[in-house]
């Protein structure tokens, strides 16, 4: 747009944002002016903290799961993830060879599933290993790999080159945030990798997570939620979300 203020186009970008992310490229197009006016406009916004840049552009803050350490997120939610913990274990036959993704989501499925005894538990999630200590009809079997520093898990090259060789009936993934339209996310590249390749090395794949994730992105896109087998959530899940899902042909798994 011409003769365009500062103000006015600042404003524009805002709106596209509340729509979600925005390109430099894209933005600079349809404004009329160089990208590197809009990039001195998207760093003003960062310094007022309406947004957070990303490779070629912003998306909304507001809308960002930032990742939380492990400790933060086991006291988040508890009776919502024990009820999705109980939901999941409905689904595995005993026997089954089960993968258990990073979370603390993914610890209480380990606690649910202890009643109906799996055969194998595949799991990056030393958390989730140790609720199996002791328990002499489950074998546990753990890649290598690199300790998170913010989280019990292993992840990293080794990890991938391990998994990569292993094939399980049900995987349970974890998630940092749920965009109906657009997929889940992670907050980080090597636990988002992990969850990309079990989703290929299952059969079945379920998204683990709580109502509060719908509605948000963090920084990686692990996949389209079409993807999946379906989604185990909370019974407090916003009725728009359980729309879009549906819409998304998604089936979304809650205890009874």
């Amino acid at each position: 747009m011409l003769n365009e203020s500062p103000q006015e186009r600042v404003g524009r970008i805002m709106d596209r944002l509340r729509a979600g992310s925005v390109s430099v490229r894209d933005l600079a197009r349809d404004m009329g002016v160089s990208e590197i006016t809009i990039r001195r406009d998207l760093a003003s916004l960062k310094r007022d903290g309406k947004l957070l840049r990303v490779y070629g552009g912003a998306i909304p803050k507001e809308r960002v799961a930032y990742e939380f350490s492990f400790k933060e997120k086991e006291s988040l939610h508890r009776a919502e993830k024990e009820s999705i913990g109980r939901a999941a274990a409905g689904l595995v036959e005993p026997g089954a060879a089960v993968f258990l993704d990073t979370g603390t989501t993914a610890v209480e499925v380990a606690r649910a599933l202890r009643g109906r005894t799996p055969g194998v538990i595949v799991t990056v999630n030393l958390c989730v290993a140790s609720e199996y200590v002791g328990q002499e009809r489950v074998r546990v079997i753990m890649p290598g790999g690199e300790l998170g520093r913010r989280s019990p898990d292993l992840l990293g090259e080794l990890t991938l080159q391990t998994l990569s060789q292993m094939t399980v009936d049900v995987a349970f993934l974890g998630c940092d945030s749920v965009d109906p339209a657009r997929g889940f996310y992670a907050a980080d590249l090597r636990s988002a990798a992990v969850s990309r390749l079990m989703l290929e090395q299952s059969r079945r794949a379920f998204l683990i997570a709580d109502s509060s994730k719908f509605g948000r992105r963090a920084m990686v896109r692990i996949a389209p939620v079409g993807r999946l087998a379906g989604i185990i959530t909370d019974a407090g899940l916003a009725r728009p979300h359980r729309a879009a899902l549906r819409r998304a042909g998604v089936r979304v798994v809650t205890q009874d």
